[in-house]
C-alpha cells in the first residue's frame, strides 16, 4: 500500500462470504440479515472520512433477488455495518457489492 487509499471495494455472498474485494480482512454475518465488514485500513478516525455505495447485486453470477440495503459505520475504526432486507423491509440474507471513497 502506498499513501492514503482513497478507494475500497468488495463483493459479499449472502452467506456473508467475502467473494471478492481489496483491503477487505473479513465479514462476520448474524445468519440473518446483518453483515460487519473488516477493512484492511480505518473508515473514521486520525484522517479517514468515509463515503459509500452500496447495492444488491450478484455474487457470482447467480439470479439476484430484489432488495434494500442499508451502510454504517461499525464500532470499531475499520468496521462497515451493512443490514440487508426484502422489498417489503422485511430481514433478509443478500449478496451485495460496497464502494467506499475516503477523503482525508
Amino acid at each position: 500500500m502506498s499513501g492514503f487509499e482513497k478507494r475500497l471495494a468488495c463483493v459479499i455472498g449472502a452467506d456473508g462470504g467475502v467473494v471478492r474485494g481489496y483491503l477487505v480482512e473479513g465479514c462476520a454475518f448474524d445468519g440473518v440479515n446483518e453483515y460487519v465488514i473488516d477493512w484492511g485500513v480505518p473508515l473514521s478516525g486520525g484522517d479517514a472520512k468515509t463515503n459509500f455505495a452500496a447495492t444488491i447485486g450478484s455474487a457470482e453470477g447467480e439470479a439476484v433477488e430484489p432488495g434494500l440495503i442499508t451502510v454504517g459505520l461499525g464500532e470499531g475504526q475499520n468496521q462497515l455495518r451493512v443490514r440487508t432486507y426484502t422489498p417489503d423491509g422485511t430481514a433478509a440474507p443478500r449478496s451485495f457489492h460496497i464502494a467506499c471513497f475516503r477523503d482525508q
